[in-house]
């Protein structure tokens, strides 16, 4: 009897071995099947307007062969974002067993930074889109009283340090104004005044905010105040009083 137990541990302590290196095996096994079988036949690409597909394509890095499984989509990302610097979001999506989807979002310029020496279109998101000469950059809203430091395309803008508008409270305007449509009407934003900032608007408005409001909410209200006003009427609209809701009219020459 004694023996017989014996036997029966060394078959045990055997299983024990031989179970793992079978987990190794097979997992082997899957891998060498996936590296094998998935590879990119197809690449697709969704929502371009301004770059074709296969600038995309090329700018991706991505190549029919590659291995669909192993394929760093960060990487293949940044490559296009960098690259592409009217691209703001990509999504490498794999759609097995052999085609790869880019879905692509394009933007457009929201207002001309100089810094450099030049003109610099900025993304919404504060995002370096390209350098234009002075009148190119008069097509859109100028920021006036601060300039971008060593502007870089493809690269976020970075403003200086002592500046009284941070990259992200611009960012914050912005967007508000996109958002709302105020962009196109929008002229010039003036930030040499410490006090507040002043927007120009639709050609004869001076538009004054706090830096640090909340735009959403003061682009609301400047649409509600300019609907309310004569096409001819110009002057100022003041939103720095202690009541958020309060806008003033100043009517030029009044």
């Amino acid at each position: 009897m004694p023996k017989k137990r014996k036997k029966r541990r060394r078959r045990g302590g055997l299983g024990r071995l031989l179970r793992p290196l079978s987990i190794i095996l097979a997992a082997i096994t899957v891998v060498a099947a996936l590296t094998l079988f998935f590879k990119v036949e197809t690449i697709l690409v969704t929502g371009a307007g301004r770059y074709s597909a296969a600038d995309i394509i090329a700018a991706s890095g991505v190549e029919t062969g590659d291995n669909l499984v192993l394929l760093d989509r960060y990487r293949v990302s940044q490559r296009i974002y960098t690259a592409l610097p009217y691209i703001t979001d990509v999504r490498p999506k794999p759609k097995f067993p052999n085609t790869l989807e880019i879905e692509v979002t394009e933007t457009q310029a929201a207002a001309a930074i100089q810094g450099a020496g030049g003109w610099w279109l900025l993304s919404t998101s504060g995002k370096i889109l390209e350098a234009v000469d002075a009148p190119a950059a008069a097509d859109y809203l100028q920021i006036k009283g601060i300039q971008a430091e060593t502007p870089a395309v493809s690269s976020p803008a970075v403003l200086p340090e002592d500046s009284h508008l941070t990259a992200e409270r611009l960012s914050a305007l912005l967007t508000a104004l996109a958002t709302q449509e105020a962009l196109p009407r929008a002229d010039a934003l003036d930030c040499s005044d410490s006090r507040k900032l002043v927007l120009h608007y639709d050609g004869r408005l001076q538009v004054e905010m706090f830096y640090n409001a909340d735009f959403d909410f003061k682009i609301t209200c400047m649409l509600s105040a300019v609907d309310k006003l004569e096409p001819n009427e110009t002057g100022i609209l003041r939103m720095t009083m202690e009541d958020d809701y309060e806008v003033h009219f100043i009517k030029s020459g009044g």
